[in-house]
């Protein structure tokens, strides 16, 4: 019998099974390197819609950019399908989507305008929309073949999803913050920082010719953002000094002692407090020193300063009326996190006071209200930022402090330079302007190192009062 052809077959059979590991590699890595290139591309699609937001000339790469992603699509539905036997109809779906918005940006003018919209936008804007809108979903489904399409890779595919937004508001952040900083620190010197802003006609006694005294006026005038310094740390001094008792003995009384309808009042209260809009809070301090004209209390609350001849009463509101409005922002953020440090209190440590004799007040003073104190110093601090940083309720009363800073003159701050040299008058906004951009970073220094001081100290409190961390 011949056994050749029986061998020959064994062998091929046996040949067959030793190929079929190195045809799957093949296949696996041919896979991989198709939903590779799929995946630079649609991430480089979405890089490229970001940066056409900030540059109109990038747009001439969205043309090529969405070809190439249309192509390696489709190459990725034959590769899906060679691989899984099945055919993916999503990628077929946006490859056409990919499709329509080239010839959409290919017959959109450069320059768009009509639909009865008054402006005229680039064609730069679409484009950044349709890269982004058709990358994104192609960065998804390229993660989830890329990582052998797994319920674990139906998990990562979803990331870009979330962490695009993300990331793309902390670009839009450090940039803002890089610009700031390039066109405000070469303007930043101690003469600006050490000088105040004054402006004003100073009497000034002579004598003529026959020996009699007659008075005229001199022009004193220098450039400077002292006051305005000053005018922020007095602010938020005042601010700080007016929401803390206040703010405090809410958070307690919500966490303590709120029940029934009254406590329900007053929680609904302080949340409501806090949703005013900025600018009718505004009009209220304006309202508030408005109200005061004529009658003893208006040097408090519109503000005094001397200009040589005796004492007037300024135009606009004190750093008083100020602190007392903005402290109705800043209430509401201590009282919730008082009461939220309140009530964080383990309930053993309290029975286990209670238990030992200690009353309801000598709880509160020794044991809760210590536990609280990290949370109370936080929101202080950043009631702090925020009182340093607003504007909007400012810039119905404030001044340029030419006549120095106090409790009773006009509130200034920086916040409000800011805008009063772009806003202001023509001669103030041509002197000050180079010192914008410095007061900026001034004033995002002063913020953030707030909230730095009120993150460090409080897990330094946490530690040292609680135990923990």
């Amino acid at each position: 019998m011949n056994m050749q052809p029986i061998e020959e077959a064994s062998a091929g059979r046996l040949k067959s099974k030793q190929d079929k590991p190195i045809v799957y590699s093949l296949r696996l890595v041919s896979g991989k390197a198709t939903s590779a290139v799929s995946l630079v591309v649609a991430l480089g699609a979405v890089l490229s819609g970001c940066l056409m937001l900030v540059r109109n000339t990038l747009e001439i790469y969205s043309l090529p950019i969405l070809v190439g992603l249309c192509v390696i699509l489709q190459f990725l539905f034959v590769d899906v399908f060679r691989q899984h036997r099945s055919w993916d109809y999503k990628i077929a779906v946006l490859s056409l989507v990919v499709f329509a918005g080239m010839l959409f940006l290919h017959a959109l003018p450069e320059d768009v305008t009509g639909w009865q919209i008054n402006g005229v936008f680039h064609r730069s804007l679409f484009a950044s929309l349709v890269l982004v809108s058709s990358g994104l979903p192609a960065l998804s489904i390229s993660l989830f073949y890329l990582w052998g399409a797994t319920p674990q890779a139906d998990d990562i595919s979803h990331y870009p999803l979330v962490l695009l937004p993300v990331l793309f508001a902390l670009a839009v952040y450090v940039g803002l913050i890089a610009q700031l900083l390039v066109k405000g620190i070469p303007n930043l010197d101690w003469g600006i920082l050490s000088k105040p802003y004054f402006n004003y006609d100073w009497p000034l006694k002579i004598t003529v010719d026959d020996g009699w005294p007659t008075w005229t006026a001199e022009r004193h005038s220098q450039l400077g953002i002292l006051n305005h310094l000053k005018g922020t740390g007095l602010l938020m001094l005042l601010t700080s000094l007016i929401s803390l008792p206040i703010g405090a003995g809410a958070g307690i009384f919500l966490s303590e002692y709120s029940r029934g309808v009254f406590g329900g009042i007053a929680r609904f209260t302080i949340t409501a407090l806090r949703a005013i809009s900025t600018f009718i809070l505004g009009l209220t301090a304006l309202s508030l020193a408005q109200s005061m004209d004529n009658t003893p209390l208006a040097g408090i609350f519109r503000g005094t300063f001397f200009n040589g001849w005796g004492t007037s009463v300024s135009t606009g509101g004190s750093f008083l009326v100020a602190s007392l409005i903005l402290s109705l922002l800043v209430i509401p953020v201590i009282a919730r996190s008082t009461e939220e440090g309140c009530r964080s209190l383990p309930p053993e440590l309290r029975e286990g006071s209670l238990a030992l004799g200690a009353s309801d007040q000598t709880t509160l003073f020794r044991i809760v209200l210590p536990w609280a104190f990290p949370n109370l110093l936080t929101a202080v601090l950043l009631g702090c930022a925020e009182a340093g940083g607003s504007v909007a309720i400012l810039m119905f009363i404030a001044g340029r402090g030419d006549y120095g800073v106090g409790p009773l003159s006009q509130v200034t701050s920086l916040a409000y330079l800011i805008f009063d040299i772009w806003y202001g008058e023509k001669s103030f906004r041509g002197a000050m302007l180079p010192y914008q951009f410095s007061a900026g970073v001034l004033l995002l220094l002063l913020t953030m190192s707030l909230g730095i001081a009120a993150l460090f100290l409080k897990r330094w409190l946490i530690k040292r009062h609680r135990g923990e961390g």
